[in-house]
């Protein structure tokens, strides 16, 4: 007979019905999340993967986290504050068959492009779950064809603000509703599209719920979701009671604030004591463009950290969540005020927030506390008009993203793109992209130094190359990292940062920020080098022999394995090894103490100043009016 399960609260668990419920939950959102991607029409959510998909129960305290499947953190962990708000405006009105919709950053959502539906699940005539997903927008109506706007002053330059909406009530669709949203956005048929893919995976999670509950009793269920979040909590008490208590501090800066301020601290204090964990954060002033974090941004970047600090084993639901607590200065690049625009929040400043909690845990639990990841730097999103049938297009590109920092025992991963997704956005097929786009991939490979050096490396930056192949396109972009760039952690070094350019017809170079807009006439490129991630440990303490494959592959050139690492080659065609001059140069090198963060101060970026040329010039946050001619 199988031993029973007892949490805390002291109700009795069979242990394999316990894992069976737990992992028909996880089927179920895995479930919901691939008929979203299957059904979704354009490529930020079909190709990139930008949106997510959970469960949350009906508790009588507000809905709780019962599972996420394949989700991307800044996403997930914020859902409650929204749902806590759909619940406050309905109340009862809450009916079997309903929808709700909303993308209200002041009304508990994470930023304007992203799309919210929620349908509650009842079962014998009581509602005992929500289904949720969160999918990005390619367009939300903005004064630009995109859905970040970097440079929008207030909110009501980043497009439809839709508060929490009933768009289906007891199985009725409301028509004149998702007209109304349609009505205020381009590209109709695919964000309809998109809206439909998203209320179809609502609809097969909640389906699959019922059959849970039909299978097992709906009470049963709900007490071992109960439990689920019990086991979730004591395991996280266990864990979070092994990272010493006290008060850690931390600073960065991020590179802009999407309309020309540059170098804008971000800084948190953690409170640690027993098991619970408090993030304070505070910052420079508040953005005048759209790189403003909102409530519900604020509230996922300060856990995402203390989950990846813990056992992955871990059930990410309530029951650990409820451990981490943030609040932050009001009227800060952390804590946007309203109106102030949020379009970026996201990314920028979220992907910064991220990182001042591991620059502040890194002595305190340095083995757990990875280097600093790519900031969405190189996530083009591009459109246009195709010459060759005068249809307006749109696209928003994860190919160029960034890599991830590394972290003890594990070399950083390529494609990494931002922190906010923790490495769920995925690359589009190149056939893809040249099939469905007025666009050509001239280059998409491993950039050579673009990472930060370590006992392990960052994960690789990449040098992409884009052109227009039917009438001109614009670029539109966003977030950050070139100027300061992830952090190298433990001795390890920082990445060098990256750039963008325009390349003219006449071989000039139009470099900008990440963030801003560029038209890309017929005869140009766009190309950029994104930011790898940083190192972790001493560069001098990795395998030489690896440095050696490194090399021999070219993700690092010459200079770097011999004064960085300490590895000295021979000029043959496999580079071998020499043991002896290694040995050497490392004993040389080591006279010299790696700190514990690098960079230590702002603007530490050293790639775009290395690689302009005569004739070449650099636009901090361009608009199209800078392209203009005589400008």
């Amino acid at each position: 007979m199988a031993t029973a399960i007892q949490p805390e609260s002291g109700k009795d668990f069979d242990p394999i019905t316990f894992s069976v419920i737990r992992n028909r939950f996880e089927a179920i959102g895995q479930e919901m999340t691939l008929a979203m991607e299957q059904t979704a029409w354009t490529s930020v959510i079909a190709l990139a993967r930008d949106y997510s998909c959970m469960i949350y129960d009906a508790h009588e305290s507000g809905p709780r986290q019962v599972t996420m499947a394949d989700c991307l953190p800044i996403h997930c962990n914020s859902i409650r504050t929204l749902l806590m708000e759909v619940v406050k405006v309905f109340g009862d009105d809450i009916h079997d068959g309903d929808v709700f919709m909303s993308n209200d950053p002041y009304r508990g959502n994470t930023h304007v492009p992203d799309l919210v539906t929620a349908q509650p699940v009842f079962v014998e005539g009581k509602q005992v779950f929500w289904t949720v997903a969160r999918g990005h927008q390619l367009d939300t109506g903005a004064i630009e064809a995109s859905s970040i706007v970097p440079s929008a002053a207030t909110i009501f330059q980043e497009g439809i603000v839709i508060p929490p909406t009933r768009i289906f009530d007891r199985g009725v669709e409301r028509h004149d509703i998702i007209e109304l949203y349609l009505s205020n956005v381009r590209y109709r048929d695919a964000l309809n599209g998109d809206l439909r893919a998203q209320l179809g995976a609502c609809g097969v999670a909640r389906k699959g719920l019922v059959e849970l509950c039909e299978q097992y009793g709906r009470d049963e269920v709900v007490r071992y979701s109960d439990g689920l979040m019990d086991y979730a909590d004591a395991r996280a008490t266990e864990e979070f009671k092994k990272i010493p208590d006290g008060v850690f501090e931390g600073e960065t800066w991020t590179d802009t604030d999407g309309n020309g301020a540059t170098d804008i601290p971000v800084r948190a204090r953690i409170t640690k004591k027993g098991a619970d964990i408090h993030v304070h954060y505070s910052g420079g002033p508040p953005s005048t463009g759209s790189f403003n974090a909102t409530y519900a941004v604020m509230m996922a970047t300060s856990t995402i950290p203390f989950l990846y600090y813990i056992d992955s084993d871990i059930p990410h639901n309530h029951g650990v969540l409820q451990h981490i607590s943030a609040d932050a200065d009001d009227n800060t690049i952390c804590l946007a005020k309203w109106p102030a625009a949020v379009g970026g929040a996201t990314q920028n400043p979220a992907d910064p927030m991220h990182e001042v909690i591991n620059i502040a845990m890194a002595e305190a639990i340095p083995d757990r506390v990875p280097a600093g990841g790519a900031h969405t730097s190189h996530i083009p999103n591009f459109n246009g008009v195709d010459s060759r049938t005068g249809e307006e297009w749109g696209c928003m590109l994860f190919n160029s993203g960034g890599g991830s920092g590394a972290a003890k025992d594990a070399d950083g991963w390529p494609v990494f793109c931002t922190i906010a997704g923790m490495g769920g956005l995925t690359s589009a097929a190149i056939e893809e992209i040249e099939l469905l786009y007025p666009i050509r991939v001239e280059q998409n490979e491993i950039e050579t130094d673009a990472m930060g050096m370590g006992q392990w490396i960052g994960g690789p930056g990449l040098r992409t190359r884009y052109r227009p192949i039917a009438g001109g396109m614009e670029w539109h972009g966003f977030g950050e990292g070139l100027k300061n760039p992830p952090h190298g952690v433990n001795g390890g070094t920082m990445s060098p940062g990256g750039g963008i350019f325009v390349e003219h017809a006449d071989g000039t170079r139009t470099f900008s920020s990440s963030a801003g807009q560029v038209p890309i006439r017929d005869g140009e490129f766009w190309e950029g080098v994104s930011s790898g991630g940083g190192g972790w440990g001493n560069p001098l303490d990795r395998d030489a022999e690896q440095v050696r494959r490194d090399l021999r592959d070219e993700w690092i050139s010459d200079e770097t394995a011999r004064d960085v690492f300490g590895v000295v080659v021979k000029d043959d065609l496999e580079r071998t090894l020499d043991v002896a001059a290694t040995e050497t140069r490392r004993a040389d090198l080591r006279k010299t103490p790696r700190p514990m963060i690098e960079p230590s101060g702002p603007a530490a970026g050293t790639w775009t100043t290395r690689n302009m040329r005569a004739g070449d010039r650099y636009i901090e946050a361009p608009t199209a009016r800078d392209f203009e001619e005589g400008v």
